[in-house]
């Protein structure tokens, strides 16, 4: 009885050794040419799916400029916020980009990249009734129908901070927007980077409700990898010193 148990406690330690993995190392993308990019796709002007479904975005070009560089391929791979990371832990892929916000839980799970944008989080909402919504009093009220997708920074804010105006809760940040311009919802709290977008292609229908960053919602958008691709890490960073990011958020309106 001893001995089975004691074979019963081995085979348990192998089989969760056994499903341990690795991030592949620097040198193994390099071998295969290929950089597996992991994105949610729906965070415009970073990355999302144009009107001929092809994915587009200052973080996609920027991700492209690193592969060219290295002489490397991407794989873009599908992904989402709710699972983005844990399908990163799951080594789905190597790196994640497009809206990662660099947050205090996320640097304790992960390696962030370097500073790539400047952010903060504002309400966008129905130009009718934007300037009634100038301020986060004026937003948590109980008249007022909030809108918002899981797994996100945006919805760690509704979750922390609105505490009495209607939530309706969406399945991904495209439905965040139409909620928007169907009228069946007043306002979404979003990056002031994907406001500042949406403002400028859909005037007189999204609107900045407020142009400045809540209190103490600074932050800033990095690339996302695992704690033990510190290679690939060293190597983002080491490309991002030496890229003029100008370039691309003149491209994109930023």
């Amino acid at each position: 009885m001893i001995l089975l148990r004691s074979a019963t406690i081995c085979l348990s330690i192998a089989l969760a050794m056994a499903s341990v993995t690795t991030a592949r190392p620097l040198s193994e993308i390099k071998e295969s040419g290929t950089l597996k990019v992991g994105v949610p796709g729906d965070y415009a002007p970073l990355a999302f799916y144009d009107e001929t479904k092809t994915l587009v975005g200052f973080d996609i070009d920027l991700i492209n400029d690193y592969a060219k560089k290295n002489n490397l391929r991407i794989e873009f791979m599908p992904t989402s916020w709710p699972t983005v990371s844990q399908d990163l832990k799951n080594n789905q892929f190597d790196i994640a980009v497009g809206g990662i916000t660099y947050t205090d839980k996320r640097a304790t799970e992960f390696l962030l990249s370097n500073e790539i944008l400047p952010n903060g989080k504002i309400a966008l909402a129905r130009c009718s009734i934007s300037e009634k919504l100038n301020n986060f009093d004026n937003i948590n009220q109980p008249s007022i129908t909030l809108v918002v997708n899981p797994g996100g920074t945006n919805e760690s804010f509704v979750n922390e901070r609105i505490d009495q105006a209607n939530i309706v809760r969406v399945k991904d940040n495209f439905d965040n927007l139409q909620a928007l311009r169907d009228q069946t919802a007043d306002v979404m709290i979003t990056d002031l980077i994907e406001g500042k977008y949406y403002q400028h292609n859909e005037p007189n229908v999204l609107c900045m409700a407020t142009t400045q960053p809540f209190d103490q919602t600074e932050s800033y958008k990095a690339y996302m990898m695992n704690q033990d691709d510190g290679e690939l890490l060293n190597s983002v960073n080491q490309w991002l010193k030496t890229t003029d990011l100008s370039i691309f958020t003149q491209k994109w309106g930023m």
